[in-house]
Order: C-alpha cells, then sequence, then structure tokens
C-alpha cells in the first residue's frame, strides 16, 4: 500500500515555519544554550575517567569521580604551566620576530604597490599604532572577561552533568537516560578524534623537530585542540609553525613545515579516520560542511565545536524514529 501524499502544500508549509521558528528561538539564545551544550560535551570528555577509576579500583560513585576531578586538575595545571612558560619565551622572542617580519616586509610592500596596493594602508606603523592597540584592547578586553565567566560556569555544569551521568542505572531519571543513550555517538566521536589528533599532533612534532621550528610542542598541543573543529581547525593551526619557520628559516622551510602539515592531515582523514571509525557511525563529509555552516550560523563559534556532536545526535534520533515507525507499521499490519 503506497503512502499517500498531501494534496495540499500547507502541511510543507508548517512544517518550514516551525524549522525557521525554532532557528529563529536558538539563535536568540545561542548563548545560553552554548554553554549548556558544551558543558555537556565536556562532561562526556570527562566521564569515562572516573567510571573506569570506579570499576578499576572498585570506588564509589563520590570517590571516583573526586578522584578523577583530582586527576584532569593536575593535568589542567600541569598544560597551563607549560602554556604560560611557552608564552613567556615566545614575548621574549617577539623582537627578533619583529625584525624579521619587519625584513619580509620590506620585501613584499613593492611587490604590493606595484599592483595597486596604497603603501599608507600597508604600513606597519599605521597597523600597529598605539591607537590601533588600545582599539584592539577595548574590543577585546571585553571578551576575554567574558570568556573567563563562561568557562567557569562551564565547569561548574560539566560536574554537576557528570555527577548525574554517573549514576546507577535503576537511579537515573528519564531524561539522564536519554543523554546517555544518545551521548553514546558523541563519546565515541570524541574518542576517536582524539586518538587520530594525537597520533598527527606526534607526526608533526616530529616534522617541526626535524625542520628547525621554534616551540613545537606548542603548535602541536595547539593543533591537538584545534582539530576538533572539523576542517577549518587543522588550517587554522598551520598557520603560525608556518609563520615562524618563514620567518626564522626562509621560505623553504616553511613550504616545508606548510606542506608537511598538509600531508599529515590528509593521510589523517583518508587512512587514519577510516581505521577507527570502523564499525561506529561515520559521517560524511557533506554531512559535515552543511553542519558547520547550520551550526555555525545558529551558535557562532560554539557551533563549530558543537556542530559534529549535534549532527551525530541528530541523526541518531532519526534513525531512532524510522526504527519506530516500521515497528509501528508492521505491527498495523
Amino acid at each position: 500500500m503506497t503512502e499517500r501524499l498531501p494534496s495540499t502544500p500547507l502541511p510543507y508549509l508548517l512544517a518550514a515555519a516551525s524549522i525557521v521558528v525554532l532557528a529563529w528561538g536558538v539563535a536568540a539564545a545561542s548563548h545560553l544554550i552554548s554553554i549548556l551544550l558544551v558543558s555537556l560535551l565536556l562532561a562526556y570528555c570527562i566521564l569515562p575517567l572516573p567510571l573506569w577509576l570506579q570499576h578499576r579500583f572498585h570506588l564509589g560513585r563520590s570517590a571516583s569521580i573526586g578522584s578523577g576531578a583530582a586527576i584532569l586538575a593536575l593535568g589542567y595545571v600541569l598544560l597551563s604551566a607549560y602554556l604560560v612558560e611557552a608564552g613567556y619565551h615566545l614575548t621574549a622572542k617577539l623582537p627578533v620576530y619583529q625584525e624579521r617580519l619587519a625584513g619580509v616586509y620590506d620585501r613584499v610592500i613593492p611587490f604590493l604597490v606595484s599592483h595597486g596596493f596604497s603603501a599608507s594602508s600597508l604600513s606597519m606603523a599605521t597597523l600597529f599604532s598605539p591607537d590601533r592597540i588600545i582599539e584592539y584592547a577595548r574590543v577585546l578586553l571585553p571578551m576575554v572577561l567574558g570568556s573567563l565567566t563562561d568557562v567557569v560556569l562551564i565547569g561548574l555544569l560539566s560536574l554537576l552533568f557528570v555527577l548525574q551521568l554517573a549514576e546507577e542505572p535503576a537511579r537515573q531519571s528519564r531524561l539522564i537516560a536519554g543523554l546517555i543513550y544518545y551521548g553514546h555517538e558523541v563519546q565515541t566521536y570524541i574518542a576517536i578524534s582524539a586518538k587520530s589528533g594525537a597520533l598527527t599532533g606526534l607526526v608533526i612534532l616530529l616534522l617541526l623537530i626535524g625542520v628547525g621550528v621554534d616551540f613545537p610542542l606548542l603548535w602541536c598541543v595547539l593543533y591537538f585542540l584545534l582539530q576538533f573543529i572539523p576542517n577549518v581547525g587543522a588550517t587554522i593551526a598551520l598557520v603560525p609553525p608556518a609563520l615562524v619557520a618563514l620567518l626564522m628559516l626562509g621560505w623553504q622551510h616553511a613550504l616545508i613545515v606548510a606542506a608537511g602539515m598538509i600531508l599529515a592531515n590528509l593521510l589523517a582523514a583518508s587512512v587514519l579516520n577510516p581505521i577507527l571509525l570502523k564499525g561506529s557511525s561515520n559521517i560524511t563529509f557533506l554531512e559535515i560542511m552543511l553542519s558547520l555552516i547550520v551550526w555555525g550560523a545558529l551558535l557562532g563559534f560554539w557551533g563549530s565545536i558543537l556542530a559534529i556532536p549535534l549532527t551525530l545526535v541528530l541523526k541518531k534520533f532519526a534513525e531512532k524514529r524510522s526504527v519506530e515507525e516500521r515497528s509501528a507499521a508492521a505491527t498495523s499490519v
């Protein structure tokens, strides 16, 4: 028996209007929704550690969560200490980089002027004048302070989510059980991305050490963090080491760094990821790009990080509904 299509376009118009209204609501409350979703995503990342401690050492729920929080806090402190030290040494080398950048600027500016660019608009004195720096600070300082507040709130909410997600199945509410069910695909994606990013980052670390780029470990940490933003993050992570190589070692070494990082990402995407994704939910390149566009438009910066997890959840929800509808149709027959 074939399914009859509606005789009028009214149902389709109502569905389209509902989607538009829902999208408008999500965009209007994007900041609050992003904080909640990022907190839940962070809780999914943290949750395996206390569960492993609980099963491995037979700890209680509170003890396993406390031990896991202590381990994560120690790792955070060590990472922060390294980043502060690397930032200090990087700041100490800024005069050298500025001098090399001025040399590159002096070689490039005649070429740009010959092709119609204004020399005054490209002046380093104009780009980095005190007034321009103060203008940058006025824009960036409120954003940084707001981000610090959001980080504290996300940390607290993540801890609350972990406390609820670590409950025994018999004591879980319907909401928590649903979060665990739909979060399984998200946790699998996070684990695969972490493994792929770590292996690719190790290759990039060896490349940067071999070429002689300054602060190779810093750029690899940056790559590992940014690669969770599909496609875009790895491209952004390529820029700093390639620029440092250009300033300190010349364009040939910068080309080697850029080509090596691009090749490592291509091999990870075409060889490593399919091996790691075997037996788990896969997502196509088209779905990745569409999810980045849609969720980025709705949730801003956080949407680029949440795009793949949200798309995986929606796919699982659609698959579940499809199975339920087929089961209901088979039962009615």
